[in-house]
């Protein structure tokens, strides 16, 4: 029997973020089963070839355990949508904290527009993790990009018929992969997104403490090729 709406964390070595996120997901279905008694949902996290205790931490928060074994978050979240039963498909890395009412609204959003295609969240940095001006600075930047790309940033809920009706995510991509499939649905005229604004998820800092940020993105906006090579993508797989 399929879910209303699942949820798919792709993990690489996310033993250390992975028990903050699960919880607040935890949280999220309890809160979901509360308020919509009718919602059913589930919980998935594809395991991408980690080589720490990653998995075990995923079951001990009742999750399902995939494992993936080829590296690249495109593939795992597409192994993640393939496995789930959701009629909904809501795709949430495994850094990100979600609010309890993050399933409800999802459920509830999407039954009331019929026609909503997909839809993402108002990410913001966690507020413990960064000085006040640098996450004043990035939230300026996020909001900017949200309003004229249209962005989620990690977070990206679609229609499961949509999902299948795109082929997922682009596996040839080791980033942008979500960029990329928004920019079909765009395309498509019987499709429609939107970011939901109310709704707010809460990522960690931690991009801003890796080296090589702002070269790695002006690579990536100069050199789309660059997001087809592993190697030129490591800011985003190495831990």
């Amino acid at each position: 029997m399929g879910a209303d709406i699942s949820v798919v964390v792709p993990a690489y070595n996310e033993q250390a973020r992975l028990c903050r996120s699960l919880s607040s997901l935890r949280h999220a279905r309890l809160y979901l089963a509360d308020t919509v008694p009718a919602a059913t949902s589930e919980l998935l996290v594809v395991d991408n070839a980690s080589t720490d205790a990653t998995a075990t931490t995923a079951t001990r928060f009742g999750a399902i355990v995939v494992s993936e074994q080829r590296r690249g978050v495109a593939i795992a979240r597409n192994t993640g949508g393939r496995r789930a039963n959701g009629a909904l498909l809501a795709f949430v890395d495994a850094d990100y904290r979600v609010p309890i009412d993050f399933l409800t609204t999802l459920v509830r959003r999407f039954a009331a527009d019929p026609g909503l295609t997909a839809a993402g969240a108002r990410v913001v940095l966690e507020p413990g993790e960064i000085d006040p001006v640098r996450r004043w600075c990035a939230a300026h930047a996020l909001d900017t990009l949200r309003k004229f790309r249209s962005m989620a940033f990690g977070v990206f809920v679609m229609r499961r018929d949509w999902f299948d009706r795109c082929a997922g995510f682009d596996e040839s991509l080791f980033a942008y992969e979500d960029v990329e499939l928004l920019r079909r649905v765009h395309r498509d005229p019987a499709a429609r997104y939107r970011v939901l604004p109310d709704l707010k998820v809460y990522a960690s800092a931690r991009g801003f403490y890796r080296g090589g940020m702002l070269r790695t993105y002006w690579r990536m906006a100069v050199s789309p090729s660059s997001r087809t090579r592993f190697d030129r993508c490591g800011y985003w797989y190495d831990r």
